[in-house]
């Protein structure tokens, strides 16, 4: 039982080192990818194009909102350390959740044809 114990801490030890590796790895591609990323996008913003045809698909530059993160728990605590009123510090934080703005990114994305 031990054997097979001390082998399986082996090969734990072992997946965790290859982990680390691939995570370094991917952090690497990463990186690479958003510097070619901003690449294409300065060039395509440039040059006034929306979207390159490939032979293997297009690369588009498209608009994703992102929403403004922020918790009710901390805006009401503020408010009512503010206005020294929980009923209405609770109100206004309600108010500021419904109608929280978003803001615009443009990014690049790969839309590849999938191989049959």
């Amino acid at each position: 039982m031990a054997a097979v114990f001390n082998e399986t801490l082996t090969r734990y030890i072992e997946l965790n080192k290859k982990l680390t590796e691939l995570r370094k790895s991917v952090k690497d591609h990463k990186e690479q990818a958003q510097t070619l990323e901003k690449e294409i996008m300065d060039y395509m913003t440039q040059n006034n194009m929306d979207s390159i045809s490939l032979k293997d698909g297009q690369i588009v530059i498209y608009t994703k909102k992102i929403s403004q993160a922020f918790k009710k728990d901390s805006i009401v605590e503020t408010l009512t350390e503010k206005l020294q009123d929980q009923d209405k510090a609770e109100d206004l934080a309600t108010s500021i959740i419904q109608n929280k703005k978003y803001v615009t990114e443009k990014s690049v994305k790969a839309l590849l044809k999938k191989k049959i």
